[in-house]
């Protein structure tokens, strides 16, 4: 299995393009990282005036940095299956970010929840 430690993630993925990464949970080929999204995050800016919101491109980023970091999927991004954005992420806000390995396809599942919320879900493929 793969060991990743919370201070591990907020060493590595630290800066103001990254959210502040509060808890770390893994179990069987899948971790769920805590995130406060700050609206300090240089995403949000210009994206959108009056309404700063996190880009989907980014949300995407975001999961395919963490996913390479934590499993054995290699560097070579193919396509990302699956990709529905439910609901808009606004700043100053936690979610959860699950990441699902799926070794027999060298894939990662992810999802933004919380409590109330799904955000968005899709699954990146490595080559």
């Amino acid at each position: 299995m793969f060991k990743i430690t919370l201070q591990q993630l907020q060493s590595h993925f630290s800066g103001d393009e990254w959210p502040i990464m509060l808890s770390l949970d893994e179990e069987n080929n899948q971790y769920s990282i805590q995130l406060d999204i700050k609206s300090d995050i240089r995403w949000f800016e210009g994206h959108f005036p009056g309404q700063p919101v996190l880009a989907g491109v980014v949300q995407t980023h975001w999961a395919g940095e963490l996913s390479k970091y934590i499993f054995p999927v290699g560097d070579d991004f193919q396509r990302i299956d699956n990709l529905k954005f439910q609901s808009v992420i606004l700043p100053d806000i936690n979610l959860a970010l699950k990441l699902v390995y799926l070794p027999n396809k060298n894939a990662v599942k992810f999802s933004y929840t919380d409590s109330d919320n799904n955000y968005s879900t899709g699954t990146l493929v490595f080559a």
